[in-house]
């Protein structure tokens, strides 16, 4: 299922994006995982944007505020790369009981390929260090659990 924002939805998810960003500079914050992109606005923005399109997909309404630890949409949390073959990451701290969701895309156009619980991601077979010294679960795309939406909002 591709979900495309419209221009407004676009803005309103990026200016969430911003103000996150902002946030984040104001606590002097520093990205998890070892992740070395102090001040890459792109990762809020792009955060947001997913956020909104998750929503727009489950059909529940999508809050927009960013609290560390929070929840992405409803009680579910969305993972996004612009990498066509990209898979899912979770790490050790993401919880067990909640739904996890790979969403692939950028610049509002995204493409939901399913989901997967923190609990059934964290096994030892998707655990990788594809980049020195963050190692973490990859969820291949082809383990995700994909349901179709009917009533996705336009």
């Amino acid at each position: 299922m591709k979900i495309k924002l419209s221009n407004s939805q676009m803005m309103m998810a990026a200016n969430v994006g911003v103000i996150r960003h902002l946030q984040f500079i104001k606590r002097n914050a520093r990205p998890m995982y070892g992740l070395d992109v102090p001040t890459d606005w792109k990762l809020q923005i792009e955060g947001a944007m997913s956020e909104y399109a998750l929503a727009k997909y489950l059909n529940v309404h999508w809050e927009g505020v960013g609290f560390p630890d929070a929840d992405d949409v409803g009680n579910e949390d969305v993972r996004v790369t612009p990498h066509e073959n990209g898979s899912l990451i979770l790490h050790d701290r993401d919880k067990d009981d909640k739904k996890y969701w790979l969403l692939i895309g950028q610049n509002g156009e995204y493409e939901i390929k399913g989901y997967i619980f923190g609990r059934d991601g964290k096994q030892k077979k998707y655990w990788q260090e594809k980049v020195k010294g963050r190692p973490c679960y990859f969820i291949p795309q082809y383990d995700l659990i994909y349901e179709t939406r009917k009533n996705v909002q336009k």
